[in-house]
């Protein structure tokens, strides 16, 4: 199967250096080699994406933030609240209107308002990193949590796209800072956090008879679990 290309990006230049510093600690060469890293802001970005994350709050609203610029990106200008009632009517059909912090759901864009944005984007990845905006950084797991959960979800998605010609696969991702807004969490901390979560997932891929059967014993004697804390 292709590979995903995944696009960090930040206007934070110290969030782009520890992303780079994480991933070339943590990261295998095989998945580091599609994934790149860019100091830049979106609204000067050019590069087209499958699938564009939002570092979301749980009731689906793209009215602040990094949120707010996805809202100016793939709403018609005349209908600059479309974005958030395509995200809600999903969020309702899959969480009854709630989607849990940690989680990912995949907003599709085809045949809605949002469909015709000039990045081509045609799903919005729901990962919210609050209920509400506010500091989160006393949640020592979230970024793993929800970029693990971004990556089950694209996983899931591709390999139905494999077995359904009508679903087309998601290809290219753009990522910008989970909680590194207000939700206060570091750049060294959201950096390592999304690293080990790739790190971890794509050990999970290529040792699935492992990941299928862990104990205890087997878990707490993986490198990553052992040496590598969430916070530091």
């Amino acid at each position: 199967m292709q590979a995903v290309e995944f696009t960090l990006f930040s206007i934070d230049e110290d969030l782009v250096d520890e992303w780079k510093g994480s991933f070339q600690a943590l990261v295998p060469s095989d998945l580091l080699d599609h994934t790149s890293f860019v100091h830049t802001s979106f609204k000067d970005m050019t590069t087209t994406f499958d699938c564009l994350v939002s570092p979301a709050n749980s009731f689906g609203r793209f009215d602040g933030g990094f949120d707010q610029i996805l809202t100016e990106t793939l709403a018609p200008p005349e209908d600059q609240s479309a974005l958030t009632r395509v995200a809600q009517a999903v969020l309702y059909e899959r969480w009854v209107g709630f989607a849990p912090p940690g989680t990912c759901t995949l907003v599709p864009l085809t045949d809605t308002p949002c469909s015709a944005n000039r990045v081509g984007c045609r799903y919005v990845a729901l990962c919210p990193t609050m209920r509400l905006p506010a500091s989160v950084s006393w949640h020592k797991e979230i970024v793993h949590n929800c970029v693990w959960s971004l990556l089950v979800e694209i996983d899931r998605h591709n390999r139905q796209a494999a077995a359904d010609a009508s679903l087309a696969p998601i290809r290219s991702v753009g990522i910008t800072g989970f909680g590194t807004g207000v939700g206060g969490i570091s750049a060294k901390v959201c950096a390592r956090q999304t690293a080990l979560a790739f790190a971890y997932f794509h050990d999970a891929k290529t040792n699935p008879e492992k990941w299928k059967s862990l104990s205890w014993h087997a878990i707490k004697d993986m490198p990553l679990v052992r040496r590598l804390p969430m916070d530091d």
